[in-house]
């Protein structure tokens, strides 16, 4: 079957130029035709049409770039948190910032104010409409008399696919919801059955399984055509099965610990893991993503097609692609931009400011041996927090005195439109750019004070000459950094308005990667007590940046459970840092408050496994009162003119040795920055989530599952509200339980 690109962008051309990626065929994106009324004869009357039908579920469910709050006023793909320092993220380690929904202490959710996952009154972004539509294609592409039983699997095992994909991002928020598993007819002789009731969580995990079965059976491991790179695989479907497992599994859903559900997920991860490998898709760069300091580990997010990976191995399983083509006003809109880099990189670049991460996080990272840093028998120097550190810090952080190339193509940088912006007489062109945030200021106080980062920043960071709040360390991850990526896959706009800087970028986005999986697998055979697996698991995505079987690649003792599933949710934190993954992570694992105020909402909900505190059992610090902090890195001499710029030795590349032990450095250039720092800063770690000290994050028990907001409530009187929020129409407590088998009556 020859279905046509889901975004027509020839995978090999967005590895060449820019003049490739935007020569792109652009028929997907056209399809802009509201399915809600449509002829069904046209749609399903032969495998090409009903291929244009399945395009348009792919338009507005796969995950975007700028995805993140997903609060009910946006579409459903806004809703998977990728990496941006969205409402998700904000509620973790990664991001400070406690103005977000979820870890506000001065303000509690409740019908009226949570967001809305559930109904969702525009019909264009409702789940239930993108339900309806995933329906009405497995009902039309069955009763079709033009389509060929074998062309029909793979239309169906999309359209299983996302309906399940749908179901499992509403029963990881609220438990059970309503089932829904055809077309309802809203006029005719079914009028009466509209109104659906919630199902048990059970019935849902059950049938989103199902519909994931379905979906494995029938599609293939890899697509034949190259044009239909992206499109979703049965190993895709696989592995969405085993996440699904492993949140039923994890203590959210499994409050007593049954060894049935850990070992319902370790299969299931195992068998995704193989549909994988028969794709291609494996751990790329295996045995070289660890040179000079995880370079290619960082190339994953630009060769994410295999095709300068040594034996074609891909790392993406879950794949938006993007273009650089140009939206024209009055015209459907043919441009499909990743604006990932365009985020993370800062203002002085043109870029969108950079993106901050926590002093927490900074400090997590292991040290060069694997270990953590209060672990490690290597001494962990928190001013040069960059020496001695695993691999994938140096591509996952960027700090003072570090090049970030960029490709300005045939931009000038001294262009009287970027005069205000880009340092042009530092820097003449992207491929010399270097980040120096530094800060000085011109009193003690603010030099000093922690509830403020306001002080004077080199080099065009800050919009203003004058004192600006700031930061020292940026994220990283992912970048198109020119000294690493065998092409441009931006193009470089000159404009201070929108778009500008890197927005027109055709970067993919990978929304699950292999890495991921082999995560989810080691985490369910540890919790169902295949150590050996789990830890061979680790052991191969450490391996893969450079640690050896000489001290076990670095990873703690795993030889008990609870060790392996510590250990497992420390190489998550890393591995998959700043890729939207901990928010869940932190949900299903209960690490909040390490779920200890689950008896006061219902007593049957009180742990009964994990030593009834799952943050104990982990080994992790309850997130529940903690501030985060973000590093400045301030000039210790206060004066109001840069006091280090004249001294500022040579950047580092990244691809030193960042080694340092018993006073000797192994590189000379990194010896001369560690001297620099010596010299010339400190480091404050300055309040991220606000100036009083006694606002601490506060993500209340209740928060586990979501409660239904208002207007479903109105909108179907029959809905039971969550246990734990209040019913609006009966006026009580909920009676819905997402952990009960039984519906309440």
């Amino acid at each position: 079957m020859n279905m046509k690109n889901i975004y027509r962008i020839g995978y090999a051309a967005m590895l060449t130029a820019v003049v490739g990626i935007t020569a792109c065929s652009d028929k997907f994106l056209e399809e802009k035709r509201n399915y809600g009324n449509f002829n069904a004869a046209d749609s399903y009357g032969s495998a090409a049409a009903a291929t244009e039908r399945l395009n348009n579920i792919y338009f507005w469910l796969l995950p975007v770039s700028s995805g993140g709050s997903g609060n009910g006023t946006n579409a459903p793909n806004d809703w998977t948190s990728v990496g941006n320092a969205d409402d998700w993220a904000k509620s973790t380690l990664e991001y400070g910032g406690i103005s977000t929904m979820w870890v506000n202490p001065q303000e509690e959710l409740t019908y009226d104010n949570v967001y809305d996952h559930f109904f969702v009154a525009n019909d264009t972004y409702s789940p239930w409409g993108h339900i309806r539509n995933c329906n009405d294609i497995i009902e039309g592409v069955q009763n079709s008399t033009g389509i060929g039983e074998e062309e029909k699997k793979p239309l169906l095992g999309q359209a299983y696919f996302f309906r399940a994909y749908m179901y499992y991002s509403l029963v990881k928020l609220y438990g059970g919801v309503p089932i829904i598993d055809h077309v309802q007819d809203p006029i005719g002789s079914q009028a009466n059955s509209l109104i659906v009731q919630r199902q048990t969580t059970k019935d849902c995990i059950d049938f989103i399984c199902s519909d994931l079965d379905k979906a494995v059976s029938m599609l293939p491991t890899q697509w034949a055509d190259g044009t239909d790179f992206g499109r979703v695989t049965s190993g895709l479907a696989q592995a969405l099965k085993g996440y699904v497992l492993l949140f039923y599994a994890s203590p959210l859903f499994n409050r007593e610990d049954a060894d049935a559900r850990w070992q319902a997920a370790y299969e299931a991860n195992k068998k995704a893991l193989e549909l994988l490998n028969a794709g291609g898709v494996n751990l790329a760069y295996a045995t070289t993503g660890g040179d000079q300091n995880a370079k290619n580990w960082n190339r994953i997010w630009t060769t994410y097609d295999g095709s300068e990976v040594n034996g074609n191995i891909r790392e993406g399983v879950f794949v938006t692609l993007h273009n650089t083509n140009d939206n024209v006003s009055g015209q459907p809109d043919f441009g499909k931009w990743n604006r990932w880099e365009h985020a993370i990189r800062p203002r002085n670049m043109n870029g969108g400011g950079g993106l901050t991460p926590t002093s927490e996080m900074v400090d997590l990272f292991p040290m060069a041996d694997g270990k953590t840093p209060s672990e490690s028998s290597i001494h962990y120097d928190k001013k040069k927090f960059w020496l001695n550190r695993d691999p994938r810090f140096y591509r996952t952080f960027a700090f003072p005195g570090t090049e970030w190339q960029f490709d300005e193509g045939a931009v000038n940088l001294a262009d009287e439109a970027l005069s205000s912006i880009v340092p042009a007489d530092l820097y003449s062109t992207g491929r010399k750019f270097q980040l120096w945030s530094y800060q000085w200021t011109d009193n003690a106080t603010d030099q000093t004070s922690i509830t403020t980062s306001s002080g004077y920043w080199p080099d065009m960071l800050s919009a203003s000459s004058d004192k600006a709040g700031g930061h020292s360390v940026y994220v990283r991850k992912r970048t198109l950094d020119a000294n690493l990526t065998p092409s441009t896959l931006y193009t470089f706009l000159v404009s201070n308005s929108n778009p500008k800087g890197f927005m027109k970028c055709a970067a993919p986005l990978l929304t699950v990667r292999y890495a991921e999986v082999l995560l989810n697998f080691a985490e369910a055979a540890a919790g169902a007590k295949h150590l050996d697996e789990a830890e061979s698991a680790l052991q191969k995505i450490r391996a893969r940046v450079g640690y050896t079987s000489a001290n076990n690649y670095g990873l703690a003792s795993m030889g008990t459970r609870q060790e392996a599933l510590k250990a497992v949710f420390y190489e998550r934190q890393v591995e998959l840092a700043y890729e939207g993954k901990l928010f869940d992570t932190m949900r299903r694992w209960m690490l909040f408050d390490g779920g200890v105020g689950q008896a006061d909402i219902k007593p049957s909900w009180a742990l009964k496994g994990f030593d009834g505190n799952t943050c104990t059992y982990l080994g992790v610090a309850p997130l529940n009162g903690k501030k985060r902090h973000s590093i400045v890195l301030y000039c210790k001499t206060v004066q109001a003119t840069d006091p280090a710029f004249a001294n500022r030795p040579t950047a580092l590349t990244l691809d030193e040795d960042m080694s340092y032990s018993d006073g000797i450095y192994a590189d000379s250039k990194v010896a001369a920055m560690a001297n620099f720092y010596d010299t010339y800063l400190e480091r404050k770690d300055v309040n991220a989530d606000g100036n009083d000290d006694a606002v601490t994050i506060k993500y209340y028990p209740k928060y586990y599952f979501l409660g239904l907001k208002r207007n479903a409530m109105q909108n179907n009187v029959t809905l039971h509200q969550t246990v734990g929020w209040h019913d609006l129409g009966r006026n009580a407590d909920g009676k819905f339980d997402p952990l009960s088998d039984t519906l309440p009556e």
